[in-house]
């Protein structure tokens, strides 16, 4: 086992330096499952998410996930047979479940096993390291507890826009979740700012600082990190630079506070936004491969 994950790791980082974690395996947690093939080491787990959870509204609620490490002449070969061991002993009897593997982005030599399996590349997490820039821009000025409301209603408009792409969910109990996170999480401890470039909000943007943001940092090989959780522009005001400005603004203040890169996830089947981030200097780190298993 030692030996294929330092291989692993070691075609990994000539591939990209930057992603992290990849010389060992996650320590396990409850329920998981070791898995082994030829030149191949993995483990699977299996998370179910409370469907009136915050979390439900980003994610399928039954979550079969499967970390692995490669090595050897035939990477794609190895993954495909640690796919098939993982595949075959799955009891999938359960609606609204999903398979899933982040795989780092860079690292293209064994992906043909996910694609020839029907996993299809659904979420990148890209990463841009951080200059110092403007925290002020005109237009634009940080959220505060009075514009709560004002927050939710952007927030859930991007919820209900990316449930388009197949994994996240405008669910029953997300308006009430994504109040209570904002008054209980992001208003007192995270970096929020509206876009109000005519005296009325049509943008949103939300940083988690690096003291909240440990959860992702591990996945990067550099610190102190921070993660965007939410862009939202409304429609009308797409196309005018608003976005821009609303990471610019992200951007500055987080650069400000000694953060070295800005973290996030984004859809990749939504067509606004790979062009979108490559444009304010994101790349891939990870990419995950998903298949659905019904809805």
């Amino acid at each position: 086992m030692d030996a294929v994950i330092r291989a692993h790791a070691a075609r990994v980082w000539a591939a990209d330096p930057l992603v992290g974690g990849q010389g060992e395996l996650p320590g396990p947690g409850a329920g998981d499952l070791p898995l082994e093939a030829r030149d191949a080491v993995g483990r699977t787990s299996v998370e179910r998410i409370d469907p009136g959870s915050m979390r439900a509204s980003w994610s399928p609620l039954v979550l079969h996930r499967l970390q692995a490490r490669v090595a050897g002449r035939d990477p794609a070969g190895a993954l495909g047979a640690l796919l098939d061991r993982w595949l075959a002993g799955l009891h999938l009897d359960e609606p609204g479940q999903a398979l899933t593997v982040s795989w780092p982005s860079r690292d293209t030599a064994p992906v043909r096993a996910l694609a020839a399996r029907n996993f299809a590349p659904v979420v990148a997490q890209a990463v841009r390291p951080l200059t110092a820039g403007s925290a002020a821009v005109p237009g634009v000025r940080r959220a505060t507890a009075g514009d709560l409301e004002t927050i939710a209603r952007l927030y859930e408009r991007l919820v209900a826009y990316d449930a388009q792409f197949g994994w996240v969910a405008l669910r029953p109990s997300t308006p009430s979740r994504i109040r209570e996170f904002l008054a209980t999480e992001v208003l007192p401890t995270e970096w929020c700012w509206l876009a109000e470039p005519d005296g009325e909000a049509v943008g949103c943007v939300i940083v988690q600082p690096p003291a909240h943001s440990a959860w992702i940092a591990r996945s990067a090989n550099v610190a102190p990190l921070a993660y965007l959780s939410v862009l939202y522009v409304e429609p009308s005001a797409r196309g005018r630079g608003v976005g821009a400005l609303l990471t610019q603004v992200a951007h500055g203040h987080a650069a400000a506070q000694g953060v070295t890169a800005m973290m996030l996830h984004h859809a990749l089947p939504n067509p606004l936004s790979t062009p979108f981030w490559v444009r304010r200097g994101y790349r891939p780190l990870f990419t995950q491969w998903v298949r659905h298993l019904g809805v």
